[in-house]
């Protein structure tokens, strides 16, 4: 699985990713009749989510669907123009996209939120950034759509993310070792045949030439 794009939640006047929640998902386009496909590697989901929480109320605000056949509308509100074919937006098209429908949501559960990403850490190409991977990390509980708690977590993450970010420094330092090994070792043998040569070595252009 590639990395993948992940919703977000507006709360505060604050935009956090959203990294988890229990239970899973706070909404799925089949609670509408609506089926998605997949939009991409990127999101193999088939929809990404901006919620909002507003005046107490869990909202989704704005969504991208896999709807590439139709055009359902969500809560009453069409989906956004696709741009025209000699656009080069059209290329890129996603999906259906819609704008402020402000769906009102009845989820009850707790969810992970993250802001300030450090970047990946360790995961290579997969799936979407952990709660680990932000500075900022706050656990939000709803029930049935209302705000009933905020809690800042973030000092839970502090030592394992640490302990990751060391992880990456290693590994780097160590794959920089291994290239400047690499680069010595050619330049050494650049010398020694334009010793024997009599002739100055073109330099290396190419990752194969190291």
């Amino acid at each position: 699985m590639t990395n993948q794009l992940t919703s977000s939640l507006t709360i505060d006047d604050a935009s956090y990713s959203v990294t988890k929640a229990d239970p899973h998902p706070i909404f799925h386009p089949d609670m509408l009749g609506i089926k998605v496909s997949s939009i991409g590697t990127f999101c193999w989901a088939g929809y990404i989510v901006s919620y909002e929480c507003k005046d107490g109320q869990l909202f989704a605000r704005s969504m991208t669907l896999g709807v590439f056949d139709d055009d359902p509308l969500v809560n009453g509100v069409k989906p956004d123009p696709l741009p025209k074919p000699d656009d080069p937006a059209y290329a890129f098209i996603l999906g259906r996209s819609y704008t402020d429908v402000w769906l009102p949501l009845d989820y009850s559960g707790e969810v992970i939120l993250g802001k300030d990403w450090v970047g990946n850490l360790g995961r290579g190409n997969h799936g979407s950034a952990p709660a680990v991977e932000y500075n900022d990390v706050k656990k939000v509980v709803f029930l049935e759509g209302r705000l009933q708690k905020i809690t800042d977590i973030s000092e839970q993450y502090v030592a394992e993310r640490q302990a990751l970010i060391e992880q990456e420094e290693e590994k780097r330092e160590k794959q920089w070792s291994i290239e400047e090994r690499k680069r010595r070792r050619v330049r050494f043998k650049r010398k020694v045949l334009e010793f024997f040569t009599r002739k100055k070595q073109p330099m290396a252009t190419h990752r194969d030439d190291f």
